[in-house]
């Protein structure tokens, strides 16, 4: 499940809690009480930086043993087969590295074959041997990223046509392809310095007739069970609103129908496109066109394989080039993590590609991200700045929670005489509910009490949730012991012979959501709704937060153990007044 799944669960659970504890009020007592295989093509030896082919594209090209497909041969389902190109091509892969990160390229289909970031702080896991991050997760069979299919040009499928790599530097290479007087010329300039790229796609037409085309880019993607993907979606920024589709649910209706957002088929936005590609908890892949011809492109969520294979398709639709005309599309490209500062500088806009909530949640997200910040600057250590945030939320709201508290001791204190009430107005459940309404005034009792706790904790839950969600700095963040990555769910041990990972931060969690439920009065609820909030609430949120960040569950653990030490303290100063 993913992440809007579990936390739709998390505050169904939590919604169906304080209206028990409400409907308790108002109810008479009762009688009794791995990584794809694409990513791992490595760059060829000798292809690194500044080892692109000259102007002799034949003569220097690093070439790896791959057949031309055969253009009689079956194509990959959903894509028709490549026309031969009148000139046969040798295939070639090349890449560049910098500092930041390592690129792979090939010329069939003209694109990207792996895009890994080789800082320290962009590994797979917070393990000193973890392999860096790769950002293309693409399935072989469905192209590489950037490929221009172009099939309105009458010369086939360009995703598997194979380009001659025409010349270059160690920071550029150009594609061209060339058929029936028709040109392709598809250029690549990378920043070492940046996760910023050009990407420049000329198409010339001598082919003595005009032609008319889409001009389209493809970004494909794949599921990858990895912690960083498991929410891997397609996302764009179409006509000022965010549009995204979570991997897992395009052209698969999404969970269960209604989670998800998906359907069964391609999902299409027009209009001003100001970008689109992949995007996952904290690194972004996207395609950035030309201002001046957003307004005319189109993005589609197209489903490959339901679920597991899926491509975004950006298109400029119905191009006319006239004979002896030429069409160029420009583009930038950023692939890298979602740093909110870096993001802006590349694009006004792109920022908003980092979740951070509904817009009711988001100041209190942004609110945290700034205030973990802060107590990180002074303790650097995001778990001790998660159990500060923690304790001063809880200072914060404790007048609140004192009175609340104090009511619900009081509603514990009147449970004899709420069953006296009972058994007087037994046959008349007005007067019964009058007379509990008018006992609760004269002690000065809030009959919701119970509910004010839980709620006042409802926005706190979402606002820390999202900003551990979005907050890159989290990511591997160590806290101590065993618990070295704040942003992922903890692992003690991991069971053998059946691989079940024991994590003992949520069972923790649940064993003082148990005690909290049992020191809570139960006023007015049937056995069996106090049976529920004491002993199948804690087991279902053990079950639920078990695959929750440890982060989260951390903050919420404390917060059970702060609300029970509150609790003892609030009855013994009660049992001294008397």
């Amino acid at each position: 499940m993913d992440r809007n799944t579990l936390l739709a669960i998390a505050l169904s659970l939590l919604v169906l809690s304080a209206w028990s504890s409400w409907e308790a009020a108002h109810m008479p007592p009762p009688d009794a009480v791995e990584q794809p295989a694409q990513a791992d093509k490595p760059v060829p030896e000798g292809a690194e930086r500044g080892d692109w082919p000259g102007e002799e594209p034949q003569a220097e090209v690093t070439r790896i043993e791959r057949q031309v497909e055969d253009p009689a041969a079956p194509s990959s389902p959903g894509r028709p087969a490549a026309r031969e190109p009148e000139v046969a091509v040798e295939p070639w892969t090349g890449g560049l590295e910098s500092e930041l990160f390592r690129v792979g390229l090939d010329n069939r289909g003209a694109g990207i074959t792996s895009w890994k970031l080789l800082e320290d702080a962009y590994t797979i896991s917070a393990a000193e041997d973890s392999e860096p991050v790769e950002l293309v997760t693409s399935n072989a069979d469905d192209g590489v990223v950037l490929a221009t299919p172009l099939e309105g040009l009458g010369i086939g499928d360009l995703r598997d046509a194979v380009f001659r790599v025409e010349g270059g530097n160690s920071e550029r290479v150009v594609f061209v392809y060339e058929r029936g007087g028709v040109q392709v010329r598809k250029t690549l300039a990378f920043d070492p310095e940046s996760y910023v790229f050009d990407v420049e796609l000329e198409i010339g037409n001598n082919s003595g007739r005009a032609i008319r085309s889409d001009i389209d880019v493809l970004w494909p993607a794949a599921t990858v069970d990895l912690n960083d993907f498991r929410e891997q979606s397609l996302i764009a920024l179409a006509n000022d609103e965010v549009e995204t589709e979570m991997l897992a649910s395009v052209g698969s209706g999404g969970f269960l129908g209604f989670f998800g957002g998906g359907d069964e088929g391609p999902t299409k936005n027009a209009g001003v496109i100001d970008w689109a590609g992949v995007s996952n908890r904290y690194f972004l892949s996207v395609l950035i066109p030309n201002a001046k011809n957003a307004s005319v492109a189109e993005v589609t969520f197209l489903p490959i394989v339901p679920g597991e294979r899926v491509v975004t398709r950006m298109a400029y639709p119905g191009v006319d080039i006239p004979d002896g005309g030429v069409v160029v599309r420009n583009f930038r490209a950023y692939m890298g993590p979602k740093v909110s500062e870096t993001l802006a500088s590349v694009q006004p806009g792109l920022e908003r590609s980092i979740d951070l909530g509904w817009s009711w949640i988001e100041p209190l997200t942004r609110f945290f991200h700034w205030f973990l910040a802060l107590l990180y600057g002074f303790i650097p250590n995001y778990g001790v700045a998660i159990i500060l945030v923690t304790i001063i939320v809880r200072v914060v709201t404790f007048p609140i929670m004192q009175k609340q508290m104090k009511s619900m001791e009081r509603m514990r204190e009147l449970q004899p005489a709420l069953k006296e009430i009972q058994e007087k107005h037994k046959e008349d459940r007005q007067r019964q509910s009058e007379a509990m309404m008018k006992l609760y005034r004269e002690e000065g009792v809030n009959p919701l009490g119970g509910c004010f706790p839980m709620l006042l904790q409802f926005p706190v839950f979402i606002g820390l949730f999202y900003a551990l969600q979005s907050t890159i700095a989290l990511r591997h963040a160590d806290f101590a012991l065993w618990i070295n990555d704040l942003s992922a769910p903890e692992e003690l041990f991991t069971l053998p012979g059946i691989g079940l990972p024991v994590r003992l931060l949520p069972v923790v969690m649940g064993a003082s959501m148990f005690l909290q439920q049992r020191m809570t009065p139960m006023t007015g609820m049937d056995p069996v709704q106090a049976r529920m909030m004491t002993t199948v609430m804690p087991i279902m949120m053990t079950v639920l937060f078990y695959q929750f960040p440890s982060g989260l569950v951390l903050y919420w653990m404390i917060s059970n153990f702060l609300g029970i030490g509150h609790q003892l303290w609030v009855r013994k100063q009660r049992s001294q007044q008397e």
